[in-house]
């Protein structure tokens, strides 16, 4: 009986150490796809050839949503004092999970990246909307001015 607890014990070990192998082996391919999009977009912003347009190109509205999601994803913050629950979620899981939102694979969404940022002017213009669309968030819920109504 003692033994096969611990051997329950190691195989129940065991799996939650391929889970988490598993989990960081997807987020460490997740952000060398980002990187290489990233890289690909720089490298084709300094030639003059033209990035070929995407079979599957996620429309330009829908693009500013999912990068809005993204950035607003990016900056929570995990602390190390929540529950066990939330320490198990990873930056790559909430990114997944945007996408997944959107009903979007992760290559139709690099390769989006890619061609929207393969021109410069035009993903600048992208690139506002999605800053308006985060100011005007963040407006929302900065605190009001507290008004006086004649108790101090």
């Amino acid at each position: 009986m003692c033994f096969s607890g611990m051997y329950s014990a190691k195989k129940a070990e065991s799996n939650i150490t391929f889970e988490s192998k598993n989990k960081e082996a997807k987020m460490k391919q997740f952000i060398g796809i980002l990187l290489f999009a990233a890289m690909l977009s720089g490298l084709s912003s300094c030639f003059s050839t033209s990035v070929k347009k995407p079979d599957k190109l996620i429309a330009k509205d829908e693009f500013v949503k999912i990068m809005v999601d993204i950035y607003l994803i990016q900056g929570i913050n995990i602390e190390p004092d929540k529950p066990d629950s939330l320490k198990k979620i990873t930056q790559t899981d909430l990114y997944f999970s945007v996408l997944k939102k959107y009903d979007i694979p992760d290559t139709v969404f690099v390769r989006t990246l890619v061609y929207y940022s393969s021109f410069p002017k035009e993903y600048e213009k992208i690139h506002t909307q999605i800053m308006n669309i985060l100011n005007e968030k963040e407006q929302q819920f900065k605190p009001r001015d507290k008004v006086n109504i004649g108790k101090e």
